[in-house]
């Protein structure tokens, strides 16, 4: 078992509500030109991204000392369902260091592991229907033009059946929302694009527990939240934490959530992550860039509104101003401001400005050394989404 983190209070009591973390990352692959498909080249995204999960996760105060720990903005917090568990499977398959310093044995993500530990994780989940699941997968990922296949890091091993070490994803959410009443996310960084050998296969392949796909579902909240969309490619720079699970981290350090009646909580909603996720993928994209990148479909069910992480203050917003022609950059400033803030100037010289501010009433503009041109403004302007971008015309 590749457990990582078992927090002291469910070794206590294997009941209490908590959230439950299964991490996968394939990424050595090292049998795919023996099965004919070195067309798949190795990937050194994912150990790089499955680690970047577990530290957010792990650097909260569940994970972490209450004196250490980073507070919600930038750390997993859940005080309805604190951090239960963790395991993790990657290739390659060294160890996993916490950001406490300890190191953790990890297992090799081979399908009979990844099955097996599947098993463990819904079984937790099983424990208490209050609890919640995060499924994370980083890696190879092919697609029949509707559904999706996740490819496991033995792929190719047995060369006469390689497409026994893949799983089918739509069918191991049936399959799984048949056997929990916990609230399930799948967050899935791995390509979708069309495989023809995938099609023809005899033998498709299976999800990664047996199950029905008719009968009453027990888990009523459920998404997967998908890296791409059908027939397209998912991106990452090597040795970098991958495109989409780079721009989920940043959307969950802060920038997404939708505020408690009566409190100054805000819970951090599938639906409020998949809006967050987007704005910070296109973000880090360049338009008309031949690797664009967007999110796949929604999939799931219910309302999407059950709190996966908890923020302690307004969501933060990140905003981008610049100004058009970009030959006045050079004197321009642009600035934010509202009632009982001072103006917050910022210059061009090195391109558009970022700006974090809380979500509210806010009045940006852009103003000129020597009033070379009039004073810009937007004024109370509502800022609810996770990224602002403008650019203030220069007649």
């Amino acid at each position: 078992m590749s457990l990582v983190f078992e927090s002291d209070a469910l070794k206590l009591n294997s009941t209490a509500p908590a959230t439950h973390v299964l991490l996968v990352a394939c990424g050595e692959y090292p049998d795919l030109a023996k099965a004919g498909y070195g067309g798949l080249a190795p990937l050194t995204s994912p150990r790089q991204s499955v680690d970047a999960m577990a530290n957010w996760f792990l650097s909260g105060v569940d994970g972490m000392f209450p004196s250490v720990g980073l507070p919600a903005e930038q750390a997993f917090h859940n005080p309805e369902a604190p951090l239960g568990s963790i395991e993790m499977l990657a290739s390659p398959a060294h160890d996993y260091v916490t950001p406490l310093g300890q190191s953790k044995p990890v297992t090799r993500s081979v399908l009979i592991n990844v099955r097996e530990a599947y098993k463990r994780w819904l079984k937790r989940l099983g424990e208490n229907p209050n609890s919640r699941g995060v499924f994370y997968f980083c890696g190879h990922g092919v697609g029949d033009g509707v559904d999706q296949v996740l490819i496991a890091d033995d792929f190719g091993t047995d060369s006469e059946a390689p497409w026994t070490a893949t799983f089918h994803v739509s069918n191991t959410c049936q399959a799984s929302i048949r056997k929990t009443k916990a609230t399930l996310l799948f967050l899935i960084d791995a390509c979708m694009e069309f495989s023809p050998d995938l099609v023809f296969q005899i033998n498709a392949p299976q999800a990664l527990v047996d199950g029905k796909k008719s009968g009453e579902p027990l888990c009523t909240e459920w998404q997967v939240l998908r890296a791409t969309t059908t027939n397209r490619q998912a991106y990452a720079q090597p040795n970098d934490t991958a495109r989409f699970t780079a721009a989920l981290l940043q959307a969950l350090r802060g920038y997404c959530g939708q505020q408690r009646a009566g409190q100054m909580y805000f819970d951090v909603t599938a639906a409020q992550l998949r809006e967050a996720t987007s704005a910070f993928l296109s973000k880090m994209q360049k338009p008309g860039d031949a690797k664009w990148q967007k999110l796949g479909l929604s999939q799931g069910d219910g309302t999407w509104n059950v709190g996966i992480h908890v923020l302690t203050k307004r969501p933060s917003v990140l905003v981008e101003l610049d100004i058009n022609p970009v030959g006045f950059r050079p004197v321009a400033q642009v600035f934010m401001e509202r009632n009982g803030t001072p103006r917050d100037l910022k210059t061009l010289n090195g391109g558009p400005a970022q700006f974090v501010v809380p979500r509210g009433d806010w009045t940006y503009g852009a103003c000129a050394v020597g009033n070379l041109f009039p004073e810009k403004l937007c004024t109370d302007q509502q800022l609810s989404q996770a990224v602002v971008t403008y650019r203030f015309d220069i007649a």
